[in-house]
């Protein structure tokens, strides 16, 4: 069945009036391809317009599609289209952003380069510090020896019976009255001498020690100045020296005779020099020994 087209207008020429365009003419599909044919002269077009046409609508149909996207395609400019056009612009481009991740690496390196070394240094000084504290704990581990052989090689030191060890040296105060050369004497059958108090710390001692013998009676010490006046020296022969208990006044060498010194109870315990012929009390010294096996 053919359906003849009508124009929308008619010819001035006609007659006829114009009026509102009529109803586009129906379309008979036929076959697979749905042809639309025109009929009685009607003008038309040809199978190559309409496929032509076809084409170029769907092409306009893309083009549209390009630049129209949805929420989903966000992510690309023109949807599928825009995909396209990024990988095409990435393609040429992937030797420049080589490059620029090979410099943003090599920067990465340089930079935790001096991390590197800061920890090298780190490393180092803490082992530095326990170098220093392993030294430390070994030096104070041998201190702590010494000590401890120290206290033992006393226990195996032995005084003379009644003496009484200070500062590795035995002394007794007797309680017995002798000339200066008699206790001297006396000492010596101990194998000592008399005492020789060279510092503020012996000194102490020796009065606490004969304060326990007798508490009102003079003690001599192993000071004299018998071979020359003034000028005083121990019984071994070694001179006074810097440290001195002398009570106030003296000496005086009242009388032109008191070359002997002794601990003077009458005058709180200092030194006062006295005739050396005067009998009093007297205080020896020993060098401690080892017990025979």
């Amino acid at each position: 069945m053919y359906i003849q087209a009508k124009h929308p207008f008619s010819r001035p020429d006609s007659g006829q009036t114009s009026g509102p365009p009529s109803q586009p003419p129906p379309v008979r599909q036929g076959g697979s391809h749905g042809r639309v044919r025109h009929g009685n002269g009607a003008s038309g077009m040809s199978q190559e317009e309409q496929e032509a046409s076809t084409h170029t609508y769907e092409e306009a149909e893309a083009v549209k599609r390009c630049t129209t996207y949805t929420s989903a395609d966000r992510m690309y400019p023109g949807g599928a289209c825009g995909r396209g056009a990024l990988c095409s612009f990435i393609r040429p481009h992937l030797s420049y952003l080589a490059a620029g991740i090979a410099v943003l690496l090599s920067l990465v390196a340089v930079g935790f380069a001096p991390l590197t070394f800061i920890n090298k240094e780190r490393d180092q000084d803490d082992m530095r510090k326990l170098l220093t504290t392993l030294d430390n704990r070994q030096r104070s581990l041998v201190a702590s020896l010494e000590q401890r052989l120290h206290k033992i090689s006393k226990t195996l030191l032995y005084c003379p019976t009644g003496y009484t060890i200070f500062r590795e040296i035995c002394y007794k105060a007797f309680n017995t009255r002798q000339t200066f050369s008699g206790a001297a004497a006396a000492c010596g059958e101990g194998g000592g001498t008399l005492a020789m108090p060279r510092d503020s710390g012996t000194n102490g001692f020796l009065i606490s020690l004969y304060k326990s013998v007798s508490e009102n009676d003079d003690f001599w010490i192993g000071l004299h100045d018998q071979r020359e006046e003034g000028s005083f020296e121990w019984v071994d022969g070694s001179a006074l020296g810097t440290y001195s208990s002398w009570r106030y006044g003296q000496p005086d060498d009242s009388g032109g005779r008191e070359d002997c010194v002794s601990y003077s109870t009458h005058w709180k315990d200092n030194w006062n020099d006295l005739p050396c012929d005067r009998r009093i009390r007297f205080i020896c010294q020993a060098f401690p020994g080892r017990p025979v096996p």
